[in-house]
This record gives C-alpha cells, structure tokens and sequence, in this order.
C-alpha cells in the first residue's frame, strides 16, 4: 500500500498526475487545491497516497496536503459518497471551511458544493460533525504543545517559563505540556504569576 510517493511531476491535468519514482510511473486522480500547488514539469513533488480498489481496478488519490487526504477519508465514510463525490466536495470549498461548516452543523453552507443535495448535506453534518469537533480538539491541544516547544505560540517565552517553573516543581513533563497548552489557550493574556497559580490549582484537583 502507497501512503506517500516521492518523484518526478512528469505529467499534470485537471485531474491527474504522473509521478515517476524509483523508474515507474505513477497516475494519480487530484482535486483542485492540490492541483493549484503541483510544481512545474519534471521537478521533484511530494504527496500523500490513499489507495481505492474498484471492479478489480486500482485507483490511487494524491494530496499535496495531509488535512486534505484526511477531510477526503472522512467523507468516504459517510454512506452515499464515494471518490468522485469526496473530490468534488474538497475541491468546492476550502480544508478550513469543510471543518468550520461541518463542526458548526452548518448543512446550508454544504448543500451549495457540487453534487450535495439536502439530505446528504444533513447526512454530513450529522456523521462527521461531532467526531471532527472533537478530533479537532485534540489536535488544536498537539498542535498548541508543538509550538510551544518550537517557540512559535504567540505567547511562547510565558509558555516556556510556565513549563520551566512546573518541572522544577517536579511535575513530570506530559503532564505539564497537556497542563500549560490547554491554560495557554484558556488564558493567553495572563501573566506568568497567574498562570503558575492556575496551573498548580488544575494540578491539585487533578
């Protein structure tokens, strides 16, 4: 099974690619927004793979980005759509915009994409909307630990100096990452005094 494919663009379409890696060429179907992302001609290009079998068929999709294959994955789930529909679907409407519609139940946003009728708009919403508000949870919070650690969150010298102070406290340090994201993101205007007395208070009840 391909999951990521690395190689020469050696041929590019509306709605496929050939990639050729390691000698063999590769077709992969594309939607939109990665089609606006391919390279030029003959450079080198990296996608995520998700690989479909139909009528003894192999069929590969490619993804400049992952949250795109992922969206896609989703939608195959959902009863009633399949490949050509999930493409139409990512293609319609922008990664952030499916996330925001889908959580906020949003099923009149969905019914204006491409072959999205009213039921199936509902459908959406109501298979995906609760799984992804939560999955979205979990990956805000990662993504929050993630910079802090790369010193990109806007309050990074405060999140930093949080984690300092925890751990010299003898906090162990997952404890204190999950801790200092999740009150970073509750309170990011707070001082480092106030912060440190959240912290020990979420610490104490814990």
């Amino acid at each position: 099974m391909i999951g990521r494919i690395r190689g020469s663009l050696i041929y590019k379409s509306e709605d496929e690619v050939i990639v050729e890696a390691a000698g063999v060429g590769h077709t992969l179907h594309i939607s939109a927004a990665t089609r606006n992302q391919l390279p030029s001609l003959n450079d080198e290009i990296i996608l995520w793979v998700t690989t479909r079998f139909r009528d003894d068929q192999i069929f590969l999709y490619g993804f400049f980005e992952r949250r795109e294959q992922m969206m896609f994955l989703r939608l195959l789930k959902v009863n009633g759509v399949g490949p050509k529909l999930a493409f139409a679907i990512i293609s319609g409407a922008s990664i952030d915009q499916l996330e925001s519609w889908l959580v906020n139940q949003e099923a009149t946003e969905l019914v204006k994409l491409p072959g999205v009728g009213k039921k199936l708009s509902q459908r959406l919403v109501l298979e995906l909307g609760e799984a992804l508000k939560k999955e979205l949870g979990v990956i805000e919070l990662a993504d929050l630990k993630t910079d802090l650690r790369n010193g990109k969150s806007s309050g990074r010298d405060v999140g930093r100096d949080l984690i300092a102070a925890l751990e010299a406290l003898g906090y162990r340090s997952s404890e204190v990452e999950i801790c200092v994201a999740g009150i970073l993101r509750d309170h990011p205007e707070q001082k480092l005094e106030v912060l440190l007395k959240l912290a020990l208070q979420e610490f104490h009840r814990g």
